[in-house]
């Protein structure tokens, strides 16, 4: 399929800025409703191109259906009508937060269910939801293909699909009983989710949970500084692209660029599910117990080296980071003066502008350095080293300041809070006193931290909103570690500080408060949590897939779309019935991240405050699912 040229759009009067190089000089803004009109014609699919013609090729108002769409309806329909007939007729109930629709049981094994038999129902609306996000996955092919689009959106949704499909299809294939499947209901499920994870022991100590776990937050992270800089940075006169790169190489040493963050977006929010994937498909097929799996790491025969081992280990790493360092080719000289220029004293740049080419290639922006302290930036850096080394201080007094064993504990090492006897009062230096100091300056370190965030936005001309997306995420951790404690009446309720540690209080926090997931600020958190890393792909996707086209010129693209921002409105919109714009999505961004951190926050706070037991509250809303029958 071939489109004439697409539509030359050019900035309108009193926006004028740096154009699009994808855009050529017009006379006017052509309104999206008639670039609509340009590209909605048949064509394109691969139904088409495979038998020549595509009798689904056409729109139902602002969907496109197609073969794959037809497909995908129909599954939908099949799975709902079953679901609705399990609630209402079989369970009669007409409350859906109730519903529980169970796999086959375990003892039938992989027989196929006949009408009437248990888990039946679940059968076919698994079958009928695999049809459906399959055919919603061709129908994305089919939409990239007309719009003449790189194939990242379906891509990024066929890691989300690989996700259903590996809880019910290969993981019960694999353990050889569909009764393994993913249960469905509305707060069912949320009981399957707690139960898996104590059947193999504590499932926070598997691997690949927290690597999934720890790639949702950095989503969450990415996607709330990818929109806060966008959204600081619009109508506001003088301020485009360069001030935003400004500003991270300042804060971090480094800014990723306009299609950079969009090829990370795509490739961690991807990687999220797929870590997921065999965070579950490795529990009870491979593992059994997780806290198991670690028992090689005390075996390893550098621990019986004592220290000249350890150090002969420490200088091999070294010397190979070196050589590499060494050999790295010379880059063009970058002018500093030219690039950015800074103030005098702590205000001042530190560091030199370098260039690295593979850094380039790999994110579309290779220019490191200077980074930017400040007085703020000087503070939080004293603060956290106290903090770290109280920490360090505290793990080498554990271990009898033995640098091979800290190497071996140092997953399990940890620098606890003072226990319940003591109240919110003092305690003996290791026996909480350490936490207590080490954790007030971590207080202090974010906080300067928070403040260099607005000073710098000031500096470069760009709004707040990081700032206010940073505290949100600061919300959780003042909870965590300061407002609970207090309101509990004891330090101990806070988590401390190292590895297992934090991993033992997420899990018992849990077991205290009755079944954690229940607690609805809960639900609504890991809704952000997801939704956050769900967006992150799809709007990376969506860039990376009409970046050939210049949709990655966000700043520009928000005051005269061009061709990328239209194939992207029209993917959107053709696909789900409505589409953000180049400005709007990232407002979206912002609220979606924010959100995540603050409803974890309450939902934290009211445990063991307000609520007990989240198990025994839900039951009396009526939203625990019943017995099944």
């Amino acid at each position: 399929m071939s489109h004439p040229s697409d539509p030359a759009l050019v900035y309108p009067p009193g926006k004028e800025g740096a154009v699009n190089p994808k855009i050529e000089a017009s006379a006017e803004v052509i309104p999206l409703s008639i670039v609509e009109e340009f590209y909605k014609r048949p064509g394109g699919t691969l139904v088409a191109d495979l038998f020549g013609t595509d009798v689904f090729d056409f729109w139902v108002g602002r969907f496109f259906v197609g073969l794959w769409g037809v497909v995908s309806a129909g599954g939908i329909v099949v799975g709902v009508l079953f679901y609705f007939y399990q609630v209402f007729v079989v369970e009669g109930t007409l409350n859906l937060l109730q519903a529980r629709l169970d796999p086959p049981p375990i003892a039938t094994g992989l027989a196929l269910p006949i009408p009437g038999t248990p888990g039946f129902n679940w059968f076919v609306i698994v079958i009928a939801a695999t049809f459906a996000f399959i055919g919603w996955l061709m129908r994305q092919v089919d939409l990239s293909r007309k719009l003449q689009m790189g194939y990242e959106i379906p891509i990024a949704y066929g890691a989300v699909v690989s996700s259903w499909l590996t809880l019910q299809w290969f993981r019960p294939l694999a353990m050889g009983a569909w009764g393994h499947g993913f249960p469905l209901g509305i707060t069912h499920h949320l009981d399957w989710v707690s139960n898996v994870g104590y059947q193999y022991y504590n499932f926070f100590y598997n691997p690949f949970h927290a690597a999934g776990v720890s790639l949702l937050f950095a989503s969450t992270l990415f996607l709330a500084m990818h929109g806060s800089a966008i959204w600081s940075s619009l109508n506001r006169p003088g301020v485009d692209v360069r001030h935003i790169d400004t500003f991270w190489r300042g804060i971090l040493g480094y800014s990723v660029g306009e299609i950079g963050i969009h090829r990370i977006s795509f490739w961690f929010g991807a990687a999220s599910v797929l870590s997921g994937n065999l965070c579950i498909f490795l529990s009870g097929t491979l593992v059994q117990n997780w806290a198991s799996v670690y028992s090689f790491w005390d075996k390893l025969p550098i621990w019986d080296i004592e220290g000249a081992g350890f150090g002969l280990v420490i200088v091999g790493i070294g010397a190979v980071v070196g050589g590499v360092a060494s050999k790295r080719r010379k880059e063009p000289e970058i002018d500093i003066e030219a690039v950015e220029r800074g103030g005098v004293g702590l205000e001042a740049n530190i560091g030199p502008s370098i260039y690295l080419n593979w850094m380039d290639r790999l994110f579309g922006s290779g220019l490191v350095g200077p980074f930017y302290i400040g007085i703020w930036g000087l503070l939080s850096i004293v603060f956290g080293s106290v903090t770290a080394l109280i920490i360090l201080l505290e793990y080498l007094w554990q271990v009898g300041y033995s640098p091979v064993l800290l190497a071996r504990e140092i997953f399990n090492l940890s620098v606890d809070p003072p226990t319940s006897d003591y109240g919110l009062g003092w305690a003996p230096w290791h026996t909480g006193g350490a936490w207590l100091v080490a954790t007030l300056f971590l207080h202090f370190s974010v906080m300067a931290w928070l403040m260099r965030l607005w000073t710098r936005a000031r500096q470069t001309g760009l709004g707040k909103q990081l700032f206010w997306g940073f505290s949100a995420a600061l919300s959780l951790y003042f909870v965590i570690y300061l407002i609970r404690p207090i309101l509990i009446g004891t330090w101990s309720g806070a988590s401390g500080h190292g590895l297992k540690a934090l991993l033992d209080w997420t899990n018992n926090v849990s077991i205290l408060y009755g079944n954690f997931y229940y607690n609805p600020f809960h639900m609504i958190s890991v809704f952000f949590l997801l939704g956050s890393t769900l967006l992150l792909a799809m709007h990376g996707a969506t860039i990376c897939a009409t970046a050939r086209y210049g949709s990655e010129l966000e700043l520009q693209e928000a005051i005269v779309e061009g061709p990328g921002t239209h194939r992207s409105q029209l993917f959107w919109r053709w696909c789900m019935g409505f589409n953000a714009n180049a400005a709007s999505i990232h407002y979206w961004a912002w609220w979606f991240a924010a959100l995540c951190g603050l409803s974890g926050a309450i939902g934290l706070l009211l445990s063991g405050t307000v609520i007990t037991d989240w198990y025994a509250w839900a039951t009396q809303a009526n939203i625990v699912a019943p017995p099944a029958r």
